[in-house]
């Protein structure tokens, strides 16, 4: 698995038709879509397509109160004063706001804004997003190697102050998660799986278990039971697939030989 890629050809040993894993990113930046025609290309070989959960599933009232903290605590109880005045300076400076839109959003919520803070959103949806409208549109069948309830769940396994200290880490180091953050689009662009792996597991410190290791034996498990029956194309966030509990590790364990695929070569 030392080759460079984001896109893998999964044969079954005893053969049979190919399926196929692709790495995303959750990202509307066009830096991030090199690998999309490569990818279309493969999709429209296959008879199912899946996300991490299918956007079918999706329900955006369960999502928000998810993101949502619950009654009788608000942000600003949680940070301590010079977090919070971090948010109020970044949010003045990129959003013409201030801390208070913030109040009550849970800190995974308001993490993922500050991260996005620093990409393009030249895209109407998302990588995944895109080729999920994209087999939609051929059409091939949609489903999820997890389920929506799934990512939410995973959600409330985290402990608050978890993701209050992960908040505070990215408030008073914000100039250098922006160039974490670009460095991650340069690894992606050229299918540096190993430094994405990485990344994620730092990213992920005291939550590597629930958001990374739990996660990919789910996926990785429920891509061997479609791939055995039919032609799979599946699609998840790049930081699942490698290493030794990542998604190409436990796929080739079950049985499945894995064959990088080099972008400009297919």
């Amino acid at each position: 698995m030392s080759k460079q890629s984001l896109l893998w050809q999964i044969t079954p040993k005893k053969g049979g038709s190919p399926s196929y894993l692709f790495g995303t990113m959750h990202v509307r930046d066009l830096r991030a879509f090199e690998w999309l025609e490569l990818a279309k290309d493969h999709l429209q070989q296959c008879k199912l397509f899946a996300t991490e959960f299918d956007f079918l599933e999706s329900d955006p009232a369960a999502l928000a109160a998810a993101l949502t903290l619950p009654e009788g605590l608000d942000l600003h109880q949680l940070l301590r004063p010079s977090a919070w005045k971090n948010l109020d300076r970044i949010a003045k400076k990129k959003l013409n706001s201030s801390a208070e839109v913030f109040r009550k959003e849970h800190p995974m919520s308001v993490s993922s804004t500050l991260s996005m803070m620093h990409l393009l959103a030249e895209t109407p949806y998302s990588l995944d997003e895109t080729l999920w409208h994209f087999a939609r549109s051929l059409p091939i069948p949609t489903t999820g190697v997890e389920s929506f309830s799934e990512q939410i769940e995973t959600i409330h396994r985290i402990p608050l102050e978890t993701h209050v200290k992960g908040l505070t880490w990215l408030l008073k180091n914000e100039a250098r998660h922006k160039r974490r953050m670009q460095k991650m689009l340069r690894w992606y662009s050229s299918g540096d799986l190993k430094s994405l792996y990485q990344s994620a597991k730092k990213d992920a410190k005291g939550m590597r278990e629930v958001l990374l290791y739990r996660r990919n034996k789910i996926m990785a498990e429920r891509f061997v039971e479609l791939a055995s029956s039919t032609s799979l194309f599946c699609a998840v966030g790049a930081g699942h697939l490698a290493g030794g509990k990542g998604m190409l590790r436990l796929i080739k364990k079950a049985g499945f030989k894995i064959t990088p695929i080099i972008y400009g070569t297919a």
